[in-house]
């Protein structure tokens, strides 16, 4: 639990989970495990803020390529689930 508090490498804190939670709205999973949200409201530049929370270590080498190009806004819809 205290891991969960005070440490970002071993999975998103409790204030970034109770936040991407609170605010955001679950897109999909992958894989690994890991899920994906986007917020339900667009930011000042009209683009909606996507986060991901990772199933253990937090490794950005973990998101696979089709996830990355919705993180990264290249694509507009979500990969298909598997």
């Amino acid at each position: 639990m205290l891991k969960r508090i005070f440490t970002w490498w071993n999975g998103a804190t409790l204030g970034a989970l109770f936040d991407i939670q609170r605010r955001g709205v679950l897109v999909g999973q992958d894989d690994q495990g890991n899920r994906y949200f986007e917020e339900r409201k667009p930011s000042l530049e009209g683009r909606k803020r996507r986060s991901v929370i990772y199933n253990g270590l937090a490794e950005a080498s973990r998101v696979s390529p089709d996830w990355h190009g919705w993180m990264h806004h290249t694509v507009d819809q979500p990969p298909l689930a598997r």
